[in-house]
């Protein structure tokens, strides 16, 4: 190709590709990750559309931190939403509106996450974190025996299945309820 053609491609490249990163920045249509250091808290969620993904919060500390430091890490987000939505509408008119939106829909609608055992008595925490630990050996069993009645047609590992399944089922329930 000559000179001309190649510096016209290379233009048209930029172009098109300014213009395809300009559209998507306006809509949000892409999944952006963000993290924001709060008062000593790297707070990390994810957004695409002009919305928060609430399960996307705190993810990071989630896989690698303790379930004190998230629930942290989640109150803090909380707060960061709240501030940064009232700081957004401070500003009126100047705020980019779907980002005040978004921060404003965060702080409305994201619940922290709260400690399970919160105005439990001892007894009563002892009570659940053993509900607890019978659902988890349920569900492994039946986890374990679903995977087995794959490979078998053995009446005795179907009953088990059966068995632990509806078990860690009931269980589940128990713990559902407040």
């Amino acid at each position: 190709m000559d000179p001309v053609t190649l510096t016209l491609a290379a233009f048209l490249n930029v172009v098109t590709h300014l213009e395809q990163r300009d559209i998507a920045d306006v809509y949000d249509s892409r999944v952006q990750q963000l993290q924001v250091l709060y008062y000593g808290y790297n707070i990390d969620f994810r957004h695409q559309l002009w919305r928060i993904d609430g399960a996307s919060v705190c993810e990071s500390i989630g896989r690698s931190g303790s379930p004190g430091e998230q629930r942290n890490c989640s109150r803090m987000a909380s707060r960061l939403f709240v501030e940064t939505c009232h700081a957004l509408q401070q500003r009126g008119r100047a705020a980019h509106i779907e980002t005040r939106t978004m921060y404003c829909k965060a702080a409305a609608t994201y619940k922290p996450l709260r400690d399970p055992y919160a105005g439990m008595t001892p007894a009563q925490r002892e009570a659940r974190k053993s509900l607890e630990a019978a659902q988890q050996r349920a569900e492994h069993a039946c986890n374990r025996y679903v995977l087995d009645a794959l490979s078998s047609n053995s009446l005795e590992v179907l009953r088990l299945r059966q068995r632990y399944c509806n078990e860690s089922n009931r269980l589940s329930s128990r713990l559902e309820k407040p």
